[in-house]
């Protein structure tokens, strides 16, 4: 068992020490075991979770979530079922905020052929005139 600086395995891990220290904080990480110098020592556990942290933040989870999953795992209490739910659950909202963002995308594509359309709708003069906006 490798035992990492904090400088070494956040290189490795290609994380910032500030985010180590947030992670250990946090519950994310373990604390870490001490030299008898006092320097704080990580294991390849450590470099193990902060990859797991890194991919699950890739994939759109919250550190809350993460934390719940790496609690979960801990205890032994989600099965491979349950984290498919999860990530089941996770794919609904993200549809959902591209289904929000396509219609908000559609909205602004017609604001903009009404404000450059040659026979505007009364509303449409009106908001310019408004806003100075008279073409």
């Amino acid at each position: 068992m490798s035992n990492y600086l904090r400088g070494q395995i956040a290189k490795m891990a290609n994380v910032n020490i500030e985010t180590l220290r947030y992670y250990e904080n946090h519950g994310l990480i373990p604390s870490p075991v001490r030299s008898e110098t006092g320097y704080r020592l990580y294991s390849d556990e450590v470099l193990n979770r902060l990859a797991f942290i890194k991919n699950a933040k890739f994939c759109g989870f919250t550190l809350k979530e993460i934390k719940k999953a790496l609690t979960k795992s801990e205890s032994s209490s989600i099965s491979l079922t349950d984290f498919l739910t999860v990530i089941d659950k996770k794919m609904e909202r993200i549809d959902a905020e591209i289904a929000k963002q396509k219609k908000t995308l559609a909205m602004l594509s017609d604001l903009k052929t009404n404000l450059q359309a040659e026979d505007q709708h009364p509303e449409v003069r009106a908001t310019l005139q408004m806003l100075n906006m008279e073409m």
